[in-house]
């Protein structure tokens, strides 16, 4: 058998076990950004996270910022509502007669 097949050998791994810390690899990877950060450099995923706290700080902001803009949409909403009650009894009084 040995003639027109190759045998395979047996492997052999040099496996060195590692110790791995995975509390102290985010301690020191949050290190790095701050110092990074610190530097004025681009620190991955940074600007995503200021934008959303900025984007939901306007939001908040800008809800009850003008009260001139709620005061007309109040006295629209009234406004218009009074007309629908006042065209619809004009209406009743106009197909009773």
């Amino acid at each position: 058998m040995g003639i027109f097949f190759k045998t395979p050998k047996h492997r052999v791994f040099e496996y060195k076990p590692l110790y791995y810390d995975p509390r102290k690899e985010a301690l020191d990877e949050k290190i790095e950004n701050a110092r990074k950060r610190d530097a004025g450099e681009y620190v991955p995923g940074d600007h995503i996270r200021k934008g959303f706290n900025r984007m939901r700080f306007d939001a908040k902001r800008s809800s009850g910022a003008n009260p001139v803009v709620r005061f007309i949409t109040i006295v629209g909403l009234a406004v218009l509502i009074a007309a629908l009650l006042y065209f619809t009894d004009v209406i009743k009084v106009l197909m009773d007669i």
